[in-house]
């Protein structure tokens, strides 16, 4: 066991050591995790500025882009990315704003909306993408071919661990 005094006095029982340090010399993976992906997409914005667009709008460009036919539903989209209905139709509309995405109502349905990229969409969604695979190259530059592998089956199997029910 191991003994931890906590402030305010007492102490508690601990059976396995945890830290909570959070020194230069050593993050927690969780914190080390956040860190990382933080400065990625401070990183992709920076570059992707110059294209009018932002990390995340990218992203949901970018599927209904791969999307059969350039378009999806609004609801497929907040299912993909696991968001409210409010937080897609903001940032469909900022999309729509800019000429990115066009929206409109089902045939059969009119309560469903679909959204449609543009033809401006589409080439912003290319021009970014080379932006996309070299913030990619030089996030992993350091690393053999084998170990990316064997890294993203790490993070593949720690997401596996966070979201499994």
């Amino acid at each position: 066991m191991i003994r931890l005094n906590c402030r305010g006095g007492g102490d508690r029982m601990k059976a396995d050591r945890v830290s909570f340090r959070m020194a230069k010399d050593y993050l927690p993976c969780g914190e080390l995790m956040k860190r990382t992906h933080e400065s990625m997409e401070a990183h992709a914005n920076s570059q992707m500025q110059k294209n009018g667009i932002t990390f995340t709008q990218f992203k949901w460009l970018a599927a209904v882009y791969e999307m059969e036919g350039g378009t999806a539903s609004l609801k497929e989209l907040e299912h993909s990315f696991g968001v409210a209905q409010s937080t897609a139709a903001g940032i469909v509309s900022r999309l729509e704003k800019k000429h990115f995405l066009e929206s409109f109502a089902d045939a059969q349905d009119k309560r469903i909306k679909h959204v449609r990229i543009t033809e401006e969409g589409c080439a912003v969604c290319e021009n970014t993408y080379e932006t996309m695979v070299e913030s990619e190259r030089r996030m992993l530059s350091g690393l053999t071919e084998e170990e990316q592998e064997q890294f993203r089956g790490y993070l593949q199997r720690i997401y596996e661990n966070i979201t499994r029910n």
